[in-house]
């Protein structure tokens, strides 16, 4: 369910790129394809599949995240900002945009929207594992 896929993308957002742990892959058969590559780290062929399952379920928020990771570890940091965008104007607290979206703004350099970000999350998610991942990286020395 969704806590389930809520708890993996924290999970996600908390492992090193090269030990990630992708959440539950939605219903959608080429979607969840694309989730089983990009936890093989084949995030060049995931993305399509991805893609393609978005055509068919616009706007859907967790799509929209994986996406943006698929982009963000392929090295494409504007695609993958948009993304949570797009995510985060269907479902505005969404705990996985709003805490990928900050990890991606402390890595550009962008520390206030990073810390923006948190306090959303604190706010719609006190306690939620997302919050908390968030709060540890800001908290890192820089």
């Amino acid at each position: 369910g969704r806590r389930m896929r809520r708890l993996l993308l924290a999970a996600l957002l908390a492992a090193p790129p090269a030990l990630a742990v992708l959440p539950e892959p939605p219903g959608d058969p080429q979607a969840a394809e694309g989730v089983r590559l990009l936890e093989s780290g084949r995030y060049e062929l995931g993305l399509p599949l991805l893609q393609a399952a978005l055509e068919r379920l616009p706007g859907d928020p967790d799509l929209l995240v994986y996406v943006a990771f698929a982009q963000r570890r392929s090295g494409r940091p504007e695609a993958a900002m948009e993304a949570y965008r797009q995510a985060l104007a269907r479902d505005p607290n969404h705990p996985g945009a709003l805490a990928y979206q900050g990890a991606l703004f402390l890595e550009l350099g962008r520390r206030a929207e990073a810390e923006a970000n948190l306090a959303r999350l604190a706010a719609a998610c006190p306690g939620c594992a997302e919050t908390e991942t968030l709060a540890r990286a800001l908290a890192r020395p820089r």
